[in-house]
């Protein structure tokens, strides 16, 4: 299972790299926010994590890639559900700002230490995660070079009470 997620993410990875070309078209990232997240609550609740989402009404158009942005989400909520110990809360957060939109996957888990932030985006580095779960050190690596390719970066921040919170923000097409 391990070398099957290995070479997945591996693979992941090479579709993110600007080598590979990409199609950016209008897309409603709200619709795929729900899709994600619908599709992550049976490994939520079998490791008793209560999911949630909360997003504002309405379409939310961006120009991106489908299956990247999809990927991208998906690894945020792997990481969340993984780390945040049984009990725990995952909260999905999709907001407008002006011309943009905040995504952000919240936990309640452990966190990331401030010192190692940067360095988790880094291909294999599991830092103080080491022994823990069963990732391989490419989720943030993956999620980090989508992000650059959709012309934003990933922000990691404490969530108030305790744990992590991933923000990503992209920019709205016009209506």
């Amino acid at each position: 299972a391990r070398s099957i997620r290995l070479v997945n993410q591996l693979l992941a990875l090479a579709r993110a790299e600007p080598e590979a070309g990409l199609n950016l078209l209008p897309l409603d990232f709200a619709q795929l926010v729900r899709d994600v997240t619908t599709e992550a609550v049976p490994r939520a609740l079998s490791a008793h994590i209560d999911l949630g989402l909360e997003a504002e009404a309405g379409a939310m158009v961006v120009s991106g890639h489908a299956g990247l942005l999809r990927e991208l989400l998906a690894n945020l909520l792997d990481n969340a559900i993984q780390y945040t110990p049984a009990g725990g809360e995952v909260t999905v957060l999709l907001q407008r700002r002006g011309h943009s939109l905040l995504l952000t996957v919240r936990d309640n888990g452990p966190g990331i230490p401030a010192t190692e932030r940067e360095r988790v985006f880094e291909r294999f580095y599991r830092g103080s995660a080491e022994g823990k779960g069963k990732g391989c050190g490419l989720g943030l690596a993956i999620v980090q070079e989508i992000a650059r390719r959709h012309g934003s970066s990933l922000q990691l921040t404490d969530t108030p009470g305790g744990g992590l919170s991933a923000v990503l923000q992209l920019a709205l097409l016009p209506d």
